[in-house]
């Protein structure tokens, strides 16, 4: 049933996902590593500070723990559950360039799914060891009899058919008919986001209304959780299920009010920001459409470089009419690239090459191959746990659970338990490097998922710590961690081995990234690209290089737009840069001297003129915007690395020299590669004569 618990949690996000598809700029991986930065971090951090709250206040106050724990139930707890809950969020945006790239929409996505995990915790760790006991519904779903109100967990059809489904419920005697009900944590961490996205990007006395959606969260977390602990209060819990029924109403409202506020930045900021139009918006339709239209050339892969498109200038445009922040030119810039990639491969020349299996010989090109040992021992040390608590948590296969929790079991989970802790400790120090490298690259995405991970380690750390602390207090490994705790009491029925379970699965959530995060945060560690390349890399991944090859596919065979006014043809980019080209070849030959283009070698060079010392040099030369394009796609740059090498090879094989010239000057990082190879090269330019 865990399996299902976490489908519910899942489901819910991924409603708010869909519908905000117009406006985020989050992706869908950072968005699911945030139900688990609610799990590992967001339920520990509650869980200690509710253990440290409770215990301190009895001693305090004489009363007894049993007594202060149910008052704080509904008094302490709602206050430090929510507060808990949205901390990632301020702590996340405490970075410039992350607070400045997200919008409103993304707050709440992120704070549903912050929500959601923490709903989540609470479901698995009081039912997760239930399997035994779950009686199958015969509409489906599962009831735990222990009551008049049994617990419920709901099945396939039930989380399908409700919004914002809850891991678990409650049913009513005689229920024949069974709902999911609507994830309280997932609202309430939904609504307050809207609160912290108000204090964020809001201005003046707006700020101040940022704490309306945060008052009301805690006042309906706190009316509920004394319904429940106060059934003899008919009042409070006829205001509580009224408030229950319209609870599901919330996330749509927090969602509406959030994008219409983003549709209104991004508006604006077309207007303001230059070149980032494509050019279906530039003949006047709207931006949807163009990227509908442009979508639908190879589906998928156009239909996904149009979604990351569209994620990477929202992230621009919610800062348009801001001062600038640090690196803002850069995303800037790499923006306007990728409308010029897109608009050179919108014709249907552009993807005629491209299938699934070029697709994926281009993946394999920047695959990291050390990845899959990561993932591999990742799984392995969660293999226990995955049969444990995904597989064994069905009542049909209770007895794979009921062999872990007795004999040997429990003591074979502690095992591997620990293995995953020194594991997940070197995870997390490779994850301090990342967070080092890449706190100056102007891409929020990359900064954000950064942080959520290293949060999500130390929240698996923090647990195992805790976990072996209580052993070594005398804990056996089937006894609950930790009594008289709030969560719904769910700790009352967490036993130290299911809390090694769920260690376990953590490192689940910290599989390192593939395709472009794993590109751009490795370029970002090594210093080897530029840092238009990482933003690139981070948007787009893999498709950035399918981008890249229908662009110059499309250069060559698209349709002649007509020029605007004059009615006569005019030529594709990729003509004009083959043109200018040309031109320039022809400036330096005129002015060197020598001889024009050849072929030598098995390679192409651009001419050759004579040294002052007699011995001939032959060169290849560079001019327009290679430069920015070098600079901004790392596949670009390490062709031209290459390429170069063997040029210089060639040239001195045949006892000649060899020289890079160029019409523009040459960026720093280049010239830099240059000396320390100890190339030739200069600068002439067209212009100059």
């Amino acid at each position: 049933m865990a399996l299902v618990m976490v489908a519910a949690a899942v489901y819910g996000v991924v409603q708010l996902l869909v519908l905000a598809s117009p406006t985020r700029s989050v992706r869908v991986s950072t968005v699911l590593l945030a139900i688990a930065v609610g799990v590992y971090g967001c339920g520990v951090v509650t869980a200690l500070l509710e253990l440290a709250y409770t215990r301190s206040a009895a001693d305090l106050t004489g009363e007894p723990l049993a007594k202060v724990v149910e008052v704080a139930g509904y008094t302490v707890d709602p206050v430090i559950e929510e507060l808990i809950k949205l901390a990632p969020l301020l702590l996340v945006a405490w970075n410039v360039r992350i607070r400045r790239q997200w919008g409103m929409t993304d707050y709440v996505v992120l704070g549903a799914a912050l929500g959601a995990g923490f709903g989540l915790l609470e479901a698995v760790a009081r039912f997760g060891l239930d399997a035994d006991r779950a009686i199958a519904h015969p509409a489906g779903g599962w009831a735990i009899p222990d009551s008049l109100r049994a617990p419920y967990i709901p099945g396939p059809e039930q989380i399908l058919s409700a919004w914002f489904p809850a891991p678990s419920g409650t049913l009513e005697l005689g229920d024949l008919s069974p709902a999911a009900e609507t994830s309280p944590h997932l609202v309430y961490t939904a609504l307050t986001a809207l609160g912290v996205g108000v204090l964020l990007r809001g201005r003046g006395w707006v700020r101040a209304l940022s704490s309306l959606p945060v008052a009301a969260a805690v006042s309906h977390h706190m009316l509920t959780n004394y319904a429940a602990a106060r059934p003899a209060d008919r009042d409070a819990r006829a205001w509580a299920d009224v408030f229950d029924g319209v609870l599901w109403t919330v996330p749509l409202l927090c969602l509406a009010i959030a994008m219409a506020v983003d549709l209104r930045h991004i508006r604006r900021g077309k207007r303001l920001v230059p070149g980032i139009l494509l050019r279906g918006e530039r003949t006047g339709r709207s931006g949807l459409a163009a990227l509908a239209a442009y979508g639908g050339w190879r589906v998928p892969w156009t239909m996904l470089i149009a979604l990351r498109f569209a994620r990477m200038r929202h992230s621009l445009l919610y800062a348009a009419a801001r001062p600038a922040y640090p690196g803002a030119e850069s995303l800037h810039h790499s923006v306007v690239w990728a409308a010029g990639q897109i608009d050179a491969s919108d014709n249907e020349h552009a993807w005629r090459h491209l299938d699934f299996r070029a697709v994926r010989g281009m993946a394999g090109a920047v695959r990291d191959r050390r990845r899959k040992w990561f993932v591999l021992i990742s799984l392995g040390l969660a293999s226990p746990a995955i049969v444990f608590l995904c597989v064994g948590s069905f009542p049909a296969a209770a007895a794979l659970q009921e062999r872990f929790g007795s004999g040997n079991g429990p003591y074979v989970l502690m095992a591997f338990g620990v293995a995953g802790l020194l594991w997940m400790g070197w995870q997390l120090i490779a994850l301090l490097r990342t967070w080092q490298a890449t706190r100056a690259v102007p891409h929020g995405e990359l900064l954000a998922v950064a942080r959520l991970r290293v949060w999500t380690a130390l929240g698996g750390l923090t647990t195992g710590a805790v976990l072996l602390l209580r052993l070594r207090d005398g804990l056996e490994p089937d006894e609950p961690l930790i009594r008289n705790l709030h969560l719904l009491e769910a700790l009352d029925n967490f036993l130290a081995y299911l809390g090694f379970a769920l260690l376990l699965m953590a490192l689940l959530a910290l599989l390192p990234s593939g395709g472009g995060l794993a590109l751009a945060t490795a370029g970002a560690e090594a210093g080897l690209v530029t840092v238009p390349a990482v933003i690139h890399a981070a948007a787009f991944g893999t498709l950035g290089i399918v981008l890249m090859s229908a662009s110059a596919a499309g250069h060559g065979g698209g349709g002649s737009p007509e020029s605007e006014g004059s009615g006569s043809p005019v030529e594709t980019s990729g003509q004009g840069r083959v043109r200018r080209g040309k031109e320039y070849e022809d400036h330096v030959q005129e002015k060197l001297g020598g001889r024009g283009s050849f072929r030598e070698g098995g390679r192409e060079f651009d001419g050759a003129y004579p040294g002052d010392d007699g011995i001939e040099v032959w060169y290849e030369a560079k001019s327009g915007r290679y430069w920015d394009l070098a600079n901004e796609n790392p596949k670009v740059m390490e062709k031209f690395k290459s390429n170069l090498g063997d040029a210089r090879r060639i040239a001195e094989e045949g006892g000649r020299r060899f020289s890079l010239i160029s019409e523009k000057p040459i960026p720093e990082n280049i010239v830099k590669w240059l000396n320390k190879k100890n190339y030739v090269w200069r600068v002439i330019s067209k212009e100059a004569g």
